[in-house]
C-alpha cells in the first residue's frame, strides 16, 4: 500500500480499552488477526481494509492483549477470553449483524463468535487456521512455523525469523513495516501475553477437562448454518496444507479454496486476490464489475 486507507480509533469495550482501524460505511466486516509477536489489526489486515471498506464498513480490531488494545496481565489469555471480549467489542460498536473474517487463531475466535451468537454473523471467511483444525481434533504438532514462533527471542531478527514462518514472501515486507511491528512487539505486557497464550494452547487446553471441552469444535462447527468459506495457503508451513485436507473432510458445510502463492497469511501474501475473493463472498448481491473494481489493495 502506498498510503493507508484507514483511520485509527479507540473504544472502551466493557472493562478494557480496545483499538481498531476502519474504513467505509455500510454492512460491517469485522476482521480478526492472528497471534504472534507484534500482531495487530493493521499488520493482519492493513492491505485489505481499504478494499473492503469501499463496499461496507471494514473494521480490523486489535484483539485484547494485542496491538494497542489493553493487556490485562491478571487474565489468562485463552481463546475463550478473546472470543468473549470480541463479543463485547462488537456490542459496544452496536453492530447487530456482521460479516466476519479471521486468520489463524483469529479465525477460531471468529468461528466461536459465530457459534456462540447465532443470528449475528451472516457469513464467515476463514484464513489458514490450524487452531480451528486443532479444535476439530487435528493436532498441529511441531510444524516449522510453530517452531519459529516458539523460538522467538524478543529481538528484531527473531521477529523477522518468525514472519518468515508465516509469510511465503517475507522479502516483500518493507523495513518500515517491520520496524513498526517490532515497536508493537516491544510494548509493555506483550511478552507476558505471548507466554500466557502459548501456555494455554500447549498445556491447559490439553490437560484441563473444562478448557478442553470449551475449545472443542467437533460437535458444533459442522452444524453451523451460515455460508463458511476457507482460504488456505499452499505454502503454509505453520498450519500445513495436510491439515486443510483433513479439515475439509470434517466440514461438509464449508467450502475451501487454495491460494497457490501464499503461506499462513494469505491476505498479506496475495492481498489483491484475497480482496477479490472477500468482496465476492461478502457482497455477492452487488455486480461483479463493481466488486472487482474495488479489489486492488492500493
Amino acid at each position: 500500500m502506498n498510503s493507508p486507507e484507514f483511520v485509527s480509533r479507540f473504544v472502551r469495550a466493557g472493562a478494557y480499552k480496545m483499538h481498531y482501524i476502519e474504513w467505509g460505511d455500510g454492512m460491517p466486516v469485522v476482521m480478526v488477526h492472528g497471534g504472534g509477536p507484534g500482531a495487530a489489526g493493521e499488520f493482519g489486515w492493513g492491505h485489505n481494509v481499504g478494499a473492503l471498506g469501499r463496499h461496507g464498513r471494514a473494521i480490523a480490531v486489535d484483539q485484547i492483549g494485542f496491538g494497542l488494545s489493553d493487556k490485562p496481565l491478571d487474565k489468562e489469555f485463552s481463546h475463550q477470553f478473546l472470543a468473549e471480549q470480541l463479543a463485547v467489542f462488537i456490542d459496544t460498536l452496536c453492530l447487530d449483524e456482521v460479516y466476519l473474517t479471521g486468520n489463524s487463531m483469529g479465525a477460531y475466535v471468529a468461528a466461536r463468535y459465530a457459534l456462540d451468537h447465532p443470528g449475528r454473523v451472516k457469513k464467515l471467511l476463514l484464513v489458514s487456521s490450524g487452531t480451528i483444525a486443532t479444535g476439530m481434533g487435528i493436532e498441529m504438532g511441531a510444524t516449522p512455523g510453530m517452531k519459529k514462533l516458539v523460538a522467538y527471542d524478543g529481538t528484531k531478527e527473531g521477529l523477522r525469523n518468525f514472519i518468515s514462518g508465516i509469510q511465503h514472501h517475507p522479502e516483500r515486507i518493507s523495513e518500515e513495516r517491520l520496524e513498526k511491528r517490532w515497536q508493537y512487539a516491544q510494548l509493555p505486557g506483550v511478552p507476558e501475553v505471548q507466554a500466557s497464550f502459548l501456555n494455554f494452547f500447549r498445556d491447559r487446553r490439553v490437560n484441563d477437562p473444562q478448557a478442553a471441552q470449551w475449545f472443542d469444535l467437533r460437535h458444533r462447527l459442522p452444524k453451523l448454518d451460515i455460508p463458511m468459506h476457507f482460504i488456505w495457503g499452499r505454502h503454509d508451513v505453520f498450519a500445513t496444507p495436510e491439515m486443510a485436507d483433513q479439515l475439509k473432510e470434517l466440514l461438509p458445510n464449508a467450502t475451501f479454496e487454495w491460494f497457490e502463492d501464499s503461506g499462513h497469511v494469505c491476505q498479506n501474501d496475495e492481498p489483491d486476490r484475497y480482496n477479490e475473493v472477500a468482496l465476492k463472498f461478502f457482497f455477492a448481491h452487488e455486480t461483479d464489475r463493481d466488486v472487482i473494481a474495488a479489489a486492488p489493495s492500493g
